[in-house]
């Protein structure tokens, strides 16, 4: 019987002892997590411009897309419609706007990479919770996305002048 009251104080102050480590941990598993959401707060506050604009900027460059397309259909469909004669005569004025619109694109290309090179740094930042770089980096991007709105007007322009040379031959 005194071996039985024994094992079952043992095993009382165990559960004890157990749940009282458990406490604390949860207690600083708590700080840590009100930590984190500090941080996550502090950067959701300096980065809200910065997003809204991002997202507008995207909005801007989608509406440039959809015009660039549909110019560039409607081109297409005018150039199907061109005689032998036409396409051969329009050929030799098309190329400098084609190698115009292949260097645009290409410099695209390249402010695309840079730009997902930047948002990767962007992501470290935030969970390294250094908010002052990542704030940095997003103004960086901003200005990378506005070089590529340039790009994709002047695709535009090219692509206007590109419709109106069809037009011209077509009619």
């Amino acid at each position: 019987m005194l071996k039985k009251s024994l094992t079952v104080a043992v095993l009382g102050l165990a559960l004890v002892a157990g749940s009282a480590q458990a406490a604390f941990a949860s207690s600083a598993d708590a700080s840590t997590t009100s930590t984190t959401k500090s941080h996550h707060e502090e950067w959701k506050a300096q980065t809200a411009a910065l997003k809204s604009q991002l997202v507008t900027l995207r909005a801007q460059q989608k509406g440039l897309a959809a015009q660039i397309k549909s110019l560039r259909e409607t081109n297409k469909a005018t150039a199907k419609s061109l005689t032998k004669e036409q396409k051969a005569s329009l050929k030799a004025s098309l190329k400098n706007v084609r190698e115009q619109i292949a260097a645009q694109q290409a410099s695209i290309k390249a402010i695309r990479t840079q730009k997902q090179a930047l948002w990767a740094q962007v992501k470290s930042a935030k969970k390294s919770d250094d908010t002052a770089s990542g704030v940095a980096e997003l103004t960086q991007i901003i200005s990378l996305k506005e070089q590529i709105i340039q790009a994709k007007q002047q695709i535009l322009s090219l692509q206007q002048s590109l419709q109106t040379l069809l037009t011209s031959l077509s009619a």
